[in-house]
């Protein structure tokens, strides 16, 4: 699937690109279509009030979709629905799509509550109670080093003179459905590594809560991967369960336990990105921690006045194939971002107005979205001067490219349902970027990396962890030492940056491997005090917007 939106304004009127070898753009403009409220609507099971949608669209004439067991009638520009009474126990999940035209369709979320969530009165002496998180989140971020302590709380309103009982339990059942309300793709914690030591939880008569724990042991978690952990109660004696109540999900992250990490910017026209997996430590993990697809383009249509991304066919091309190409070094545990870069037009990184740039971002998002990746780089380079009369400009500055990294990890979050990162290149006037709105530099920038032969330095809130001790240049013979490596650890710095590894010399250039190896193991030893694999196998590329997805033998 190619992604090819292009946000004109705030109404997101919609364009299409269609990318040629030649680099031109055809731009063709679609009709509009919004629909207010966007947000999920959710039912009670009976007794509910209808809720108007209201559609705003540039074509003739629109229509919609709906579940069986919505209600709906159009009202002039407004479709009115209403859930049937559910008397079933299973809850109702269901979309209400929209169409209009060539419009993008809108899809709107709907769901309802079975008739067992909601009963009218307790049953006997049934107490209501409720399940709830004593953590501080439910997101979990591990390095997979040691097991992970939850603590839920089972609580009532007020002390009753007799126990009320529940069992707790992993509700595997409830994957789809939260896949499905969070638009997300968890997959379940590997049940024989979750420990609840005490599954029946009472609250004794005249008490009100009782708190349980749960552990987790993540050892065998892989990357790129969320993994839900469903917590849900039944009923044992005395207790009312509700399901709004009393669920609690949490979700847990691998992430890397490396004290310095290793990003890689690959020049996509040249190398293949698979042969990132081919270079592992003793102990088995990769190298890198991190590939910069280097690069996507920001672009400006005079014609049109629009400000969009541009994917030449060698970003396209990986873009398109991302199951083949991007997501095994995801799964592997190396993130996979974009990299962003100017094109010798008025459109930059640095030099977006305010509106402009949040425009621009939420198109970034969305591609990162779509082709699943880790977030952006951005490189502040072959652009030229803007028209700052034009809504979409400013004059180039440090504070505009704060501004824009600031919007793009906004949409990030907004967009992607797993963790996302913004990351420059200090060139430009991406340099000692300054705070946006009272928000720190550390809320919208996760690291930067200098010029080839330099360390990146602080500034703002950032530390050193944000900051790399050294950038590579392969191509052209840079080198790094063992002692400067550990000097690098030592100092406290988070990252060492590579630029053009290309272990295959089947794009434009001739491979660089054997000199590229020697770093990669100087640096192993340095910062992980152990030794690089020797590689055995290398991945090409077969030609302009062309990838070999097969290994062979070196």
């Amino acid at each position: 699937m190619n992604f090819k939106s292009l946000f004109l304004s705030a109404a997101a009127v919609l364009l299409s690109v269609a990318a040629t070898t030649s680099c031109t753009q055809k731009v063709q403009e679609n009709d509009t279509l919004s629909v207010e409220p966007s947000s999920a609507i959710e039912f009670e099971a009976k007794d509910n009030e209808a809720v108007g949608l209201t559609v705003t669209t540039t074509a003739s004439q629109w229509s919609y979709t709906a579940p069986e067991w919505i209600e709906a009638k159009v009202e002039g520009n407004t479709l009115v629905v209403n859930a049937k009474d559910n008397t079933t126990k299973d809850e109702r999940l269901g979309r209400i799509e929209f169409k209009a035209g060539t419009a993008t369709p809108v899809k709107i979320t709907v769901s309802q509550k079975a008739a067992s969530d909601e009963p009218e009165t307790p049953s006997g002496d049934k107490v209501a109670v409720k399940l709830s998180s004593n953590d501080e989140t439910l997101d979990i971020l591990t390095k997979a080093q040691e097991d992970i302590t939850l603590s839920v709380t089972l609580s009532i309103d007020n002390a009753v003179t007799y126990p009320v009982e529940v069992e707790l339990f992993v509700d595997k059942d409830h994957l789809s459905e939260y896949n499905y309300l969070n638009k997300a793709e968890a997959e379940l914690f590997p049940l024989e590594k979750i420990t609840i030591a005490n599954s029946k939880l009472t609250i004794a008569a005249g008490e009100t809560s009782v708190t349980a724990e749960v552990k987790l042991n993540p050892s065998e978690l892989g990357y790129a991967t969320s993994y839900l952990v469903p917590l849900y109660v039944k009923d044992i004696n005395n207790a009312q369960i509700k399901q709004s109540a009393c669920r609690v999900n949490y979700t847990v992250l691998r992430q890397s336990a490396r004290e310095v990490k290793n990003v890689v910017y690959i020049e996509v026209n040249d190398c293949n990105p698979l042969n990132c997996l081919e270079y592992v430590l003793e102990d088995g993990t990769p190298f890198f921690d991190a590939v910069i697809l280097f690069a996507a383009n920001i672009n400006y249509n005079a014609k049109d006045d629009v400000v969009y991304l541009h994917n030449n066919p060698n970003v396209q091309a990986l873009l398109d194939e991302s199951d083949v190409y991007l997501q095994p070094l995801r799964k592997a545990g190396i993130k996979v971002y974009l990299g962003l870069l100017g094109n010798h037009d008025a459109a930059g990184l640095a030099q977006l107005s305010d509106w402009g740039a949040k425009e621009w971002a939420a198109e970034v998002a969305e591609a990162c979205k779509t082709y699943k990746l880790d977030g952006v780089n951005l490189d502040d380079e072959y652009s030229s001067s803007p028209d700052v009369n034009n809504k979409w400009f400013t004059w180039p500055s440090p504070a505009a490219g704060a501004r824009l990294m600031y919007e793009l990890k906004v949409a990030l979050k907004e967009s992607c349902s797993w963790p996302t990162e913004v990351s420059f290149f200090d060139w430009g006037s991406l340099y000692n970027i300054p705070e946006v709105d009272s928000h720190k530099q550390s809320e919208f920038v996760d690291f930067h990396v200098a010029n080839y032969g330099q360390a990146s330095g602080t500034f703002g809130d950032l530390t050193l962890k944000q900051c790399s001790g050294a950038s590579i240049q392969l191509n052209y013979g840079y080198t790094i030492s063992q002692s400067q490596a550990e000097q690098i650890k030592n100092a406290g710095y988070g990252w060492i940056m590579w630029f053009a590894f290309d272990p295959s010399g089947t794009g434009s250039v001739n491979n660089n491997r054997t000199h590229s190896v020697k770093q990669f193991n100087n640096v192993a030893l340095g910062c992980y005090g152990q030794k690089l694999k020797e590689p055995t196998g290398v991945y090409n590329k077969k030609g302009e917007g062309k990838y070999d997805p097969n290994r062979y033998d070196i």
